[in-house]
């Protein structure tokens, strides 16, 4: 990513409703699981700005790490503590350690050389029924000058990332997309950069008035209401996976 986006990062993160939403989801699975037991180990793999780890400060042990000095120095004005600069490509797995792992936006990222190495790490460091929980950018129909700004090297296909993630031994628990509505938003700008021959490597993260993040963050509240039950959403700009260790 570059080093302007974490600042930018930051400065919505707490009230943007793409941020909350998503942060809002990933609680969900982890306090459901968890059961009002807070002793649970949770790790966010590339945890960007820190404010997944800010809303879950309530369970007791939680870390993270972000392979951008940046990213940390952000995470520190959050007063989070068990943080550390670390690339994921050299990251020393913990066996059996975690009870989550999170990872948003990450493993599609320019800088990983071998996500499926990535992900064995990830497995390997779960305890036997613990969970991964991913959001990644979807569909390769979707990459646009955004990707270049924030650095994503690839987008993902619900059935391919499926197998692969049941090949390296997961029990896949949700696997879903995520903002359909956006999905053609993004594809009509897509087409708009095109025949205008838009350059620019600015991502698509800028302010927009109160009452519309409200009404999109009620929208996306919406489908993660449908997740939640069960009822998944067959196209969107994101995949969302709840992905178990075997016991």
């Amino acid at each position: 990513m570059q080093k302007n986006e974490y600042q930018i990062m930051f400065s919505f993160e707490n009230d943007y409703w793409w941020y909350i939403s998503l942060h809002e989801l990933c609680k969900y699975f982890i306090d459901i699981k968890s059961k009002n037991n807070l002793n649970k180990k949770i790790f966010d793999a590339g945890c960007g700005t820190g404010r997944m780890l800010e809303l879950l400060k309530n369970y007791n042990f939680t870390e993270g790490i972000d392979i951008s000095e940046e990213a940390i120095i952000f995470c520190k004005k959050r007063n989070l503590n068990n943080i550390k600069q670390d690339d994921l490509n050299i990251w020393k797995e913990k066996k059996g350690f975690y009870d989550f792992i999170i990872s948003a936006d990450v493993i599609c990222s320019i800088g990983i050389k071998d996500e499926i190495a990535i992900l064995r790490k990830f497995y390997n460091s779960l305890k036997d029924g613990g969970q991964l929980i991913l959001n990644l950018p979807a569909l390769n129909v979707l990459s646009r000058n955004h990707d270049k700004a924030v650095y994503i090297r690839k987008r993902y296909n619900k059935k391919s990332f499926k197998k692969e993630l049941q090949e390296i031994g997961f029990k896949i628990n949700i696997i879903t997309y995520r903002h359909s509505g956006l999905y053609f938003v993004i594809l009509l700008k897509k087409i708009f950069e095109h025949f205008n021959k838009a350059k620019s490597t600015t991502s698509d993260l800028k302010p927009i008035p109160k009452f519309l993040n409200k009404i999109l963050l009620f929208f996306s509240r919406a489908e993660n209401f449908f997740i939640k039950k069960g009822i998944y959403i067959p196209l969107g700009s994101s995949l969302f996976v709840v992905a178990e260790k075997k016991i």
